[in-house]
């Protein structure tokens, strides 16, 4: 169980506590916990993701693109309930059969500084890049995981990082899988890919030159959620998208402490489904410990610390995120002693940052990110340019649209426990954030913070994680130190 310096803090009951009053404190890092050592898996039920990470069930958010991205990325996204069912199955399916294609990849020349490679896997999100000759030729690949293994400057080429290839041993090759053959069909790069430890296969003509490549991330079965609510349907709109390979099923509503709520976890339980059931939300003792009980495999924690939650402002309803995480694992830890089960908890809002990330995480099992995935190419909601008039353009998107579930362009009545139009008020806004670009660059560097952060704990894995880490609660005047650089104006970078 996590540990908070008490002598510091007092009673952390005292003040609802967001994740940004807390510091984690340096532990005793062993031989083999370096940052490139550190697994981030993460295990929800019967659900193994290879990062802790859902993307929320938020008609800005999550659609098939972001749902797509989440799930190559190793986490899942959740699709929301306010999609009729025929949306959520249609998506469902799409997922389940995306597959192996072959990719014309992005390359780099011989004389290619690492510094710019690194820019060119920050903007495209391409951690594998080719290097080849002025005739294409196939020199060798760089990947980023290499590049964190050694340690050269920035200005140094990329040939003194990338693992090298040799045209003359056809075989394997300095641990790159290649493949002599052009013409060679998906079915047979499938079959080598399965058969092979590496990511990839690069394809080569008969001189050696580059003409494609395949990844294993793309015949990996993708992970893929649904959202559903308490109300009439919910039982078809489980079996249908079930049916179609849904990996995980959320009972999505603002208040997961009732009836409801309970209920619905006993019948979705008397169906006999294998995929696991998440409900919430709750921010209580009381309430973690009722779902826990209730028998849900994964209980979603949050109120009200949403970036575009106003339900706190409407009626003074919620919690604010850390104390309520403090909360649940208090309940989690009473009901295991009294012979439950282990449950995941999921942490659902105010998480903005990798630093909010890593402190919620010390605790939550995984996040839920919705401001966060917001602001990629991949979120759901249309993009802006400059002058806020909407844009397809990649290149001119300069703002993105946001809108709560309980806002008047959404009107999710069944999460907000509304059963009439009549009762519907506002309890989430509309507008922009600045937009990012691609997920999986932006991505890739905030799991390399969080891998970094475990490795300082002295961490191997989340389990160490939850186990090992200890955080001290910061005063108003030592977060502001702490937490930013201070008495110096940055560069623009």
């Amino acid at each position: 169980m996590i540990k908070i310096v008490k002598e510091i803090i007092g009673k952390v009951g005292d003040y609802g506590r967001t994740f940004t009053e807390f510091g984690l404190l340096p532990g005793y890092t062993p031989e083999g916990c370096k940052l490139t050592d550190v697994n981030l898996e993460a295990t929800l039920g019967n659900l193994l993701l290879k990062i802790p990470m859902l993307s929320a069930a938020m008609t800005s958010v999550t659609a098939y693109e972001m749902a797509l991205a989440m799930g190559k990325a190793g986490g899942i996204g959740i699709l929301p309930a306010k999609l009729s069912t025929e949306g959520q199955v249609d998506i469902v399916s799409r997922i389940k059969k995306h597959d192996l294609a072959f990719v014309d990849p992005l390359t780099v020349d011989e004389n290619t500084r690492i510094d710019d490679v690194v820019r060119l896997i920050e903007t495209h999100g391409y951690s594998t890049i080719p290097v080849v000759d002025k005739f294409r030729n196939f020199k060798g690949i760089f990947t980023q995981e290499k590049y964190w293994e050694m340690n050269v400057g920035a200005d140094a080429k990329v040939t003194d990082v990338m693992m090298p290839y040799d045209p003359k041993n056809r075989g394997k090759n300095a641990n790159i899988e290649v493949c002599h053959n052009p013409n060679i069909t998906l079915d047979a790069a499938k079959k080598r890919l399965k058969d092979t430890d590496s990511k990839y296969i690069v394809i080569l003509d008969r001189k050696s030159g580059l003409v494609k490549m395949a990844f294993k991330q793309d015949i990996e079965d993708i992970k893929v959620g649904v959202a559903i609510s308490t109300y009439p349907g919910w039982k078809e709109r489980v079996k249908a998208t079930v049916r179609a390979g849904a990996n995980l099923i959320v009972i999505d509503t603002s208040d997961g402490y009732t009836a409801f709520v309970g209920n619905t976890i006993k019948e979705y339980k008397s169906m006999g489904f294998d995929v696991p059931l998440c409900a919430g939300n709750v921010v209580t003792y009381d309430g973690v410990l009722y779902l826990m009980k209730m028998g849900a495999d994964i209980v979603k924690i949050g109120m009200s610390s949403g970036s575009i939650c106003s339900t706190q402002r409407e009626k003074a309803t919620g919690r604010a995120p850390m104390t309520a995480l403090i909360e649940a694992e208090r309940a989690r830890k009473d009901h295991m002693g009294h012979g439950g089960k282990y449950t995941p908890l999921v942490m659902d809002g105010g998480v903005a940052t990798s630093a909010d990330m890593i402190i919620a995480l010390s605790i939550a099992d995984a996040v839920m990110l919705g401001g966060y995935l917001n602001r990629f190419y991949e979120a759901a909601a249309p993009k802006l340019d400059k002058d806020k008039k909407p844009t397809t353009d990649e290149s001119k998107m300069a703002l993105v649209e946001t809108w709560g579930e309980a806002s008047k362009r959404a009107k999710n009545l069944g999460r907000y426990g509304h059963v009439h139009q009549r009762t519907f008020f506002e309890e989430g806004v509309e507008g922009t954030v600045e937009y990012k670009g691609r997920l999986k660059p932006n991505l890739e560097k905030d799991l390399l913070k969080i891998r970094a952060a475990l490795s300082n704990a002295g961490s191997i894995n989340l389990g160490e994680f939850r186990k090992n880490a200890v955080l001290e609660l910061n005063s108003p005047h030592s977060t502001m130190v702490v937490s930013r650089p201070h008495h110096v104006e940055e560069k623009n970078s």
